[in-house]
């Protein structure tokens, strides 16, 4: 009798084991718009998707010429989380002197349209920052201060800014990057779209901490969750392994 306890206990303590391994800890949010705007002009752009051009000013320096503008909806977003990374897909690397530093920033407004007017940013909240080096296929920004913006803005729309801001050389440089209609897929949901993911664990040197125990990723904002089968596949199997040697344990004992 005791040993029918003590086998039930560690198939329940199984289970809870793996049940822990699927509750949030990342899921990708789908964009819901993005542009590339002109804010000398003040206006933007539809059909360019994320497009950053930086040109140098009469002092050599790197000076904004073209902003990259992404949004998405986080109306249905119940979740508490802590960081955050950004994952854009290169397209296209014309002029300028790689590395090229890229900046997010806030967006003055979430309202903005895709051929709109330049909704402008916050160049005082800096969000996170990479280094692309003209060379990768990706560009990933992740930090705590950008999952706190987007965690800020949970229950309505979100926006932030790609600003090239170093990278120019001894002229301007223009780095591309897919859109939510880009070449990777069809729109409206492009395999190459910008990935947003938040976690729940720190962002520490760069990298989420719990990026290990991201188990789902959302196809969409509306669509259920997918399972990581690999990993709960694993777990499974261990769970069993301990399950069965304990259990062995446990007869070798009481014979």
């Amino acid at each position: 009798m005791k040993r029918k306890v003590l086998i039930s206990l560690i198939v329940m303590l199984a289970i809870v084991m793996l049940t822990a391994t699927v509750i949030f800890a990342g899921t990708y949010r789908n964009v819901t718009k993005d542009t590339t705007c002109d804010p000398i002009h003040d206006i933007c752009y539809d059909g360019y998707g994320v497009y950053i051009q930086a040109s140098t000013d009469m002092a050599g320096g790197c000076k904004p010429a073209y902003i990259g503008y992404i949004g998405w909806d986080l109306t249905s977003e119940t979740r508490t989380w802590q960081g955050a990374s950004l994952k854009l897909t290169h397209y296209k690397t014309t002029g300028g002197t790689p590395p090229f530093t890229l900046k997010v920033y806030p967006a003055n407004n979430d309202t903005w349209t895709e051929d709109g007017t330049d909704p402008g940013y916050d160049d005082t909240q800096e969000l996170a920052t990479a280094d692309y080096n003209g060379t990768d296929t990706t560009l990933t920004f992740a930090s705590d201060d950008l999952g706190s913006y987007f965690l800020n803005k949970k229950g309505g729309e979100a926006s932030i800014a790609i600003v090239m801001t170093d990278g120019c050389g001894a002229g301007s440089g223009t780095v591309e990057f897919e859109d939510m209609e880009g070449s990777g897929g069809t729109a409206p949901q492009s395999a190459n779209e910008a990935d947003l993911v938040f976690y729940t664990g720190q962002v520490v040197n760069g990298t989420p901490t719990a990026v290990e125990v991201s188990s789902f990723k959302a196809e969409s904002n509306s669509q259920p969750s997918s399972p990581n089968w690999p990993l709960l596949t694993g777990l499974f199997a261990l769970a069993a392994v301990v399950v069965v040697g304990i259990g062995y344990g446990v007869r070798h004992f009481n014979s």
